[in-house]
């Protein structure tokens, strides 16, 4: 009999753990994604590694996989705080994929954020796509492990190698930040991705590796959409200024051009000013000078605008800073950013601006990440033709994505 009540109690016990560990945090707005006792609410993708549930957590087994694995939540996630906690009974390579999908039928994709003691937990990666490093920023566009000993050893110092670990992955608007057990790892931007799934990666390895989390919550955050300018052959919150011509081609692609002896710019503008935001779009040029403007201001000049233009262009400027009725060149990328370009075909262009940290891409690759307290911090957004002489381009998708003074904190934090 009392080895009855012994029994009962430890199971009491046990289920007793595992609720205040699903719970944990919940008064802070967080929701359990796990809940500790099967695998509920997740689906496996990828290779075919072992996931199992074990004592209030999900254990990841590997053993000669030649494929990489991910358990993955059955929902999608835009904007949100994602805590969890994770500890190795046998050290490997994993990771735990945010804003992720799957293509070609089994092939899971998008960023990952590292957990390996061997390298920079916390680090992003981007999975089976550009396959490239996005943040720390010493290790931005490497393919190969960068080695900041600095960094490394910040890193290495915060981590516990027998012992339960806490990574946090917040994910806002362009803006992804991890942090592991309280140290700020990765802090980048990047437009290409806005949701998507979590996964939980058991890498690839000939050798045994084991890894446990727990404690996985989520805590979710107000959307921040895009917001189109071109839509339905129609300009949405947009003004022309009255030089060049400005026509939809088809659903979606507006031709521009202005006349070789026209001396202003040709422009269409927006109706609002915007402060913190991310702003996109795709290009291809025929001819000419052009840029997307943002944090600008009206002035009656020829150029109609003063104030930052993200460059366009057929060049290696091309997602260079250019500050009109100022200071010129913020930032003038080098010559090898021509790679980035496709002079023929469409390329995509963006920028984010948050404070004073203001951020370009080309094609999928950061160009300009700057900190620049002078920067205006509101303004209008535009399109332009650069007058003096022949332009031509196309346009489409041109959007902004406006975040809110809430999440701006988040970030910034």
């Amino acid at each position: 009999m009392q080895c009855f009540f012994m029994r009962l109690l430890t199971a009491c016990l046990f289920s007793f753990l595992v609720s205040v560990s699903v719970a944990a945090e919940t008064e802070e707005g967080f929701t359990p994604l796990f809940n500790g006792k099967d695998l509920t609410g997740w689906k496996q993708a990828g290779g075919k590694a072992k996931y199992s549930v074990d004592g209030g957590t999900i254990v990841g087994t590997v053993n000669d996989e030649k494929k990489n694995s991910f358990l993955c939540t059955e929902k999608s996630f835009e904007n949100f705080i994602l805590k969890l906690e994770y500890k190795f009974d046998t050290p490997f390579d994993s990771g735990v994929q945010v804003r992720s999908a799957v293509k070609n039928g089994d092939t899971v994709f998008g960023y990952q954020c590292q957990i390996n003691p061997a390298l920079f937990t916390g680090a992003v990666w981007d999975e089976a796509r550009r396959n490239f490093w996005f943040s720390p920023s010493p290790m931005y566009g490497k393919k190969s492990n960068f080695k900041d000993e600095e960094l490394q050893n910040k890193i290495s110092a915060s981590e516990k190698k027998e012992d339960w670990n806490e990574l946090t992955i917040q994910c806002i608007g362009p803006n992804v930040r991890t942090w592991l057990n309280g140290t700020p790892v990765a802090d980048f931007m990047d437009t290409m991705d806005d949701s998507g799934f979590i996964g939980l990666q058991v890498h690839a390895t000939k050798e045994p590796g084991q890894i446990r989390w727990r404690n996985i919550r989520i805590r979710e955050l107000p959307s921040t959409p895009w917001i189109p300018f071109f839509k339905d052959k129609q300009f949405v919150d947009l003004e022309i200024k009255p030089v060049g011509t400005w026509e939809f081609e088809n659903d979606e692609i507006v031709r521009a051009s202005t006349p070789d002896k026209e001396p202003r710019d040709g422009l269409v503008l927006s109706k609002q000013v915007y402060d913190n935001f991310a702003a996109r779009v795709s290009f291809q040029c025929s001819s000419g000078n052009s840029g997307l403007y943002f944090r600008a201001e009206e002035v009656d000049k020829p150029y109609w605008l003063k104030g930052f233009q993200c460059e366009i262009c057929d060049n290696a400027a091309t997602a260079g800073l250019w500050e009109v009725q100022g200071r010129g060149w913020v930032y003038k990328p080098p010559q090898d950013n021509i790679k980035n370009l496709d002079p023929k075909g469409w390329n995509d262009v963006a920028i984010t601006a948050v404070g004073d940290r203001l951020v370009t891409e080309l094609n999928g690759k950061m160009i300009v990440d700057k900190n620049d307290p002078k920067c205006a911090k509101s303004g209008k957004t535009g399109l332009q033709l650069h007058g003096g002489g022949n332009q031509g381009y196309k346009f489409k998708r041109y959007e902004i994505k406006p975040i809110p003074k809430e999440l701006v904190e988040l970030m910034v934090r």
